[in-house]
């Protein structure tokens, strides 16, 4: 009786043991660890930061035909979703993040022209529209050491660049050009599918110098050949300061295509000689005519990102 009892409490204590071995070598990626990892990379949290840009732009504007002269635009965000798709196998896994922004696009502007020159004109009216954009990225993740981590030894490998766009899909964003004196272009198409990877030397994300200037173009298509609203979000709010830079790129050239409307939009992207250094991420963002020179238009959008780093 006494050997089967003993047999018994083997047994049991070899099952328990396994199970927590077990345990112990579980590459379970769950979203509190997804969580940790994303917001642990300031490259990846600072597109949330220059995406949320309450800070209004002031434009001047040319001579059209619209209902709506803005004169600062701005975008306020009440409400950020994510969400996680994750392919794992062994201890490497593909995570596809899509995040959901809600909130308002805020032009304060005039419904009577202004006059060209006029430098002390101010807003009478302030048109608030609802919006949600839809931004999807990709990330790759390794399982280094599952000891002693509260990640259980995932580690961020990989980014894409991000790709959003608003459920009204009368603009896209089909390429853009980054262009450096001295360097290869940067030339991207598909930003899902554009992979920069962290702590590589020859694969990291694009390296930037104080002082450099960045000619970037952005390719887009859409169903009106008026002149869109297409802007650059760069730098960061850092130590109670702002350097945090938000540039409107002005359209080059537009060329109708059957019913669409390929236009071409240029802008300089300096990096600035008070920018902080560290690793920071550019929200490039396309709004279609009607969102903004109109009061009843609704909100098209598309949103692509690069990150950087000023060393």
């Amino acid at each position: 009786m006494k050997k089967q009892i003993a047999l018994i409490t083997f047994l049991t204590f070899m099952v328990l043991l396994i199970g927590c071995k077990s345990s112990v070598n579980e590459p379970e990626l769950d979203d509190v660890i997804l969580n940790n990892l994303i917001e642990s990379e300031d490259v990846v949290i600072n597109f949330d930061e220059n995406y949320l840009d309450d800070d209004a732009i002031s434009f001047t504007l040319g001579k059209i035909q619209t209902d709506l002269f803005p004169i600062k635009v701005g975008r306020r965000i009440t409400r950020i979703e994510r969400t996680f798709d994750k392919s794992i196998v062994g201890d490497s896994a593909k995570v596809t993040v899509t995040t959901k922004y809600s909130g308002n696009l805020i032009i304060a502007g005039k419904f009577n022209p202004i006059t060209p020159g006029d430098t002390n004109y101010r807003p009478d009216t302030i048109i608030s529209k609802p919006f949600v954009e839809t931004v999807k990225r990709n990330f790759t993740f390794l399982r280094v050491n599952p000891r002693n981590d509260r990640n259980r030894g995932w580690k961020l490998q990989a980014i894409s660049l991000p790709e959003g766009q608003t459920s009204d899909r009368n603009i896209q964003i089909d390429k853009i050009e980054l262009l450096v004196t001295g360097k290869d272009p940067l030339i991207i198409t598909n930003p899902l599918e554009t992979y920069f990877f962290i702590g590589d030397s020859k694969r990291d994300i694009p390296e930037r110098k104080k002082n450099e200037e960045v000619i970037l173009k952005v390719y887009l298509t859409t169903n009106t050949p008026e002149e869109d609203f297409v802007t650059i979000t760069y730098g960061r709010s850092f130590a109670g300061q702002m350097y945090k830079v938000r540039r409107k790129l002005n359209l080059v050239t537009s060329t109708q295509v059957g019913d669409k409307w390929e236009k071409v939009y240029q802008g300089n992207w300096q990096i600035f000689v008070m920018h902080p250094f560290g690793k920071f991420h550019s929200v490039i963002n396309a709004l279609k005519h009607e969102s903004i020179f109109t009061v009843e238009g609704a909100i098209s959008s598309s949103t692509w990102g690069i990150p950087y780093k000023v060393n």
